[in-house]
């Protein structure tokens, strides 16, 4: 017999629960401590020494009490949305539904929260954000115009100041990522400061916004007319000048505004690669006194160089290298740019003569230490060795002792050495990148965040991933408030997670830093992090991962997650279960999935043979607010076949009834026949024929397939051979043509209703009148269809005996196999489609 403690310990097994003992010498507990930090999850397993005075036993009932007590639930983050956009959602989804708006006085106090969060730190606006803003803003500003001059006042009013906030942080969003929400919110601010309450300055603003983001959108011919007008209107309104241009005495019509937003046109140019429309804007700006400045200049240069067109090269750079001489801008990063890309593209393209010159042209003078960074990485292109360039820093290093002022010494640092690495890295040779780290330590430079940074990255590249480990721990110990080193970290994550080589301690670790600097996940790294807790079954750490970070991506950011998680649901190798969790975060997070993808989703739990999951999804597409992510006649298809293919009459019926009530949807012939479809295998083959009759009965009338698919229906039907008579004589009395298809459909018809004789008699009749021709695929939809053993060998019978070489080749070359029940099932195609 067991013994109690044998019983106490299997009791505590089942219930989950320690097995503590009174008198245990060693009173330590040993706790798996899970800390949740800014969306990811930090397992460590710890002894904690339990004071004996804490610790008490207690006895229940049977000592099962353990197992009735419910498990605490653990609380998700909340979505970190950025301030104020949640009341924006909020209103988004209001006016999409065409419910009650909430009051405009929330949606001001949304918009203020959100630009003082946005002016703490500039980070750019992404459509998403910008998509709100715009549809909260003109709500705003239509209130605002209904109130009249009279109701505005302090709770009202939001100000130039906060749209110029806005306007700026459109302006710098539109240079890393334009949408046509940008455009519309820089054309609605554009609009709003024309109005004469605002300053010149501020309509200024606005032209200037709204050229900026037709010109980042690829929009440049339309900028340049916008700003035409724009300066003709203006040129009305003041005095011209000798040269014909208005001079607005107002301050932000001034000169290198103007020139500014030419400037904005002439890169939109280059930038859609419009050599002809960029050259006219260059002449634009010479004969109206502009000018070019370097900036303009350095666009131009690398814009042939983009071309590969030597002689422009060579012409823009003696543009360049003209302008700086005579505006002395030596000293300008925009020329020291010009000299590293021009050198580069010399050393890519094999143009070394020119290159030679650009060197003899910018070591004429005692060049900046920019250009010696340049003239160095040149060095290293032409096949010098590394330790050729190192005299070449002793060379850099001794042209100082003819410049009085050690202040305006040109030392070589780590910005040199990383140049150097970075070319090493360009042409793929991370063991030169290392002897350049290694040189610069013999010159005592010694690397900062950029260079172990740049380690990162090469070491990355040829998948040297504890090397890379090894850059990330030397970057620890550097100043880091700048996040530069954020990508290569998020990429050292994927790396580490893809490897599949490194524990997942070590992952976290790398994760738990980056989360503490507070600094960006990328959308990759919030991708592979989310499969590594899907695989560990952690789905919480997911949610609270995707809230913490997701909401704050582009939609194109956050399309990229979304295919992540439907990949991984539609994955062949994905469990039911981690299936089904990988639907419910996509639902509650990514609510913009659309009609395709849940199709697809639906889809896959019908492949796991869970038509009761797969009716969820379609039912959660029924409940949506969206009309695009609403069930079409495709989906309700989709589902009614998915359904009659698992032979679940349940599941189908409630998608049919759905259907009955939904109004956005007109049943049309091929819903109708997937209904006749989904009833015929689900054992309803009597009910399916009447949808039959609503085919004949539309506008639209039956197909070629709606014929097949109620004469298949007649086959399993009671009494069906009388309906497929009546069907046969109505399609030869409207005379459809009849292909060999449909006629193995009607026999098959016929002979599953147990009438072999007037199904042979039909094949016989047919053929004498030569409207048939005999073939496998029509005996063997007659074998098929028959109702019984008895009726199989009947049939078997008459074409051995009337068609032997037909039959022959039905039973030798295509052949049958044999079901449980004596049934043979012919291996022919018969399946049919909506």
């Amino acid at each position: 017999m067991p013994s109690q403690l044998t019983r106490q310990v299997f009791q505590r097994i089942i219930s989950n629960e320690p097995i503590v003992y009174r008198g245990c010498l060693r009173r330590q507990g040993f706790s798996s401590i899970a800390h949740a930090h800014d969306g990811r999850r930090i397992y460590l397993a710890r002894k904690c020494a339990l004071p004996v005075g804490r610790r008490h036993q207690r006895r229940t009932l049977f000592g099962l009490g353990g197992m009735f007590r419910p498990k605490a639930p653990r609380d998700s983050r909340e979505a970190n949305y950025v301030p104020g956009i949640e009341k924006m959602v909020e209103f988004e989804k209001r006016e999409r539904m065409k419910a009650r708006l909430p009051p405009v006085e929330d949606i001001a106090e949304a918009l203020r929260a959100f630009i003082k969060h946005k002016a703490v730190d500039w980070g750019y606006i992404n459509d998403t954000q910008a998509k709100l803003v715009l549809l909260s803003l003109r709500y705003y500003l239509q209130e605002l115009a209904k109130l009249g001059e009279g109701g505005s006042g302090p709770s009202w009013e939001l100000g130039a100041h906060l749209l110029n906030k806005i306007a700026g942080g459109v302006r710098k969003s539109m240079l890393e990522n334009s949408s046509q929400a940008h455009v519309d919110l820089a054309r609605l601010l554009s609009d709003e400061f024309a109005n004469p309450k605002y300053s010149a300055n501020n309509a200024g603003l606005g032209e200037e916004l709204y050229i900026a983001s037709l010109t980042c959108s690829g929009r440049t011919d339309e900028a340049k007319k916008f700003l035409l007008s724009a300066t003709a209107e203006r040129s009305s309104r003041n005095v011209l000048g000798p040269d014909g241009m208005g001079k607005d005495v107002e301050g932000d019509a001034s000169e290198s505004a103007d020139l500014r937003r030419w400037d904005y046109v002439l890169r939109g140019f280059l930038k859609e690669n419009n050599e002809i429309e960029a050259l006219r804007t260059a002449d634009l700006l010479r004969a109206r006194g502009l000018g070019l400045t370097m900036r303009i200049t350095t666009d131009m240069l690398m814009f042939y160089t983009r071309r590969e067109d030597l002689k422009a090269v060579m012409l823009w750079w003696g543009e360049c290298n003209a302008l700086a001489q005579s505006l002395h801008a030596f000293q300008q990063p925009a020329y020291h740019t010009a000299v590293h890309e021009v050198l580069l593209w010399c050393l890519a393209s094999n143009n070394l003569r020119f290159g030679h010159q650009v060197v003899k042209d910018v070591m004429v003078s005692n060049p900046a230490k920019p250009i010696w960074d340049a003239v160095l990485v040149w060095g290293a292109g032409t096949k010098k060795s590394v330790d050729e360039v190192g005299r070449m820093l002793d060379v850099m290093e001794r042209s100082n002792e003819s410049i009085p002022n050690e202040a305006d010494w040109r030392v070589p640092d780590a910005a040199t050495v990383n140049a150097l690495v970075r070319y090493a890295i360009s042409q793929s040779d991370p063991y030169m990148a290392e002897r350049i780290i290694t040189l610069g330590r013999k010159h005592r430079i010694e690397p900062d965040a950029e260079t172990f940074v740049l380690q990162m990255d090469y070491r990355l590249s040829v998948n040297d991933v504890d090397g890379a480990l090894i850059a990330y721990k030397h970057l620890q110990a550097q100043d880091l408030s700048a996040n530069s080193d954020v990508p290569a970290v998020n990429r050292l994550i994927v790396a580490l997670c893809t490897g599949q080589r490194h524990d997942f301690e070590t992952i976290m670790s790398v994760v738990a830093d980056l989360a503490d600097r507070q600094a960006n996940f990328e959308p990759l790294t919030v991708s592979t992090l989310s499969v590594l807790h899907m695989n560990r079954d952690e789905i919480h750490d997911v949610i609270d991962l995707l809230n913490t970070h997701s909401f704050g991506f582009s939609t194109t950011e956050r399309a990229t997650i979304r295919k992540t998680f439907i990949d991984y649901s539609l994955d062949s190798q994905t469990t039911t279960t981690r299936a089904w969790d990988a639907y419910t975060i996509l639902r509650s997070i990514f609510d913009e999935m659309a009609r395709e993808e849940r199709t697809q989703i639906m889809l896959n739990f019908f492949a796991h043979k869970r038509p009761d999951m797969a009716v969820t999804v379609f039912n959660h597409m029924r409940q949506h607010t969206r009309k695009d992510t609403m069930p079409d006649n495709d989906t309700y298809v989709s589902a009614l076949l998915g359904c009659a293919k698992l032979k679940d009459l349940e599941s189908m019926e409630v998608v049919h009834n759905q259907l009955k009530i939904d109004y956005n949807v007109t049943q049309n012939t091929h819903c109708r026949n997937a209904l006749i479809i989904a009833y015929s295998l689900c054992g309803q083959a009597r009910e399916a024929l009447d949808f039959w009759d609503e085919i004949v009965a539309s506008r639209e009338g039956p197909t070629y397939n709606s014929i097949h698919i109620a004469l298949r229906a007649c086959e399993k039907s009671a009494f069906g051979d009388l309906k497929a008579q009546e069907i046969w004589a109505r399609l030869r009395k409207n005379k459809v043509d009849i292909d060999n298809s449909m006629w193995a459909s009607y026999v098959g018809a016929l002979a599953g209703n147990g009438d072999n004789d007037l199904a042979k008699s039909t094949i016989e009749q047919a053929e004498q009148k030569g409207e048939l021709e005999i073939d496998a695929f029509l005996l063997g939809s007659l074998m098929d269809a028959c109702a019984g053993q008895t009726k199989q060998a009947d049939v078997e019978a008459w074409a051995t005996d009337r068609y032997p070489e037909v039959w022959h080749f039905l039973r030798k070359k295509i052949g049958w196999k044999v079901e449980e029940n004596g049934m043979r099932r012919m291996n022919i195609d018969r399946t049919v489609t909506p």
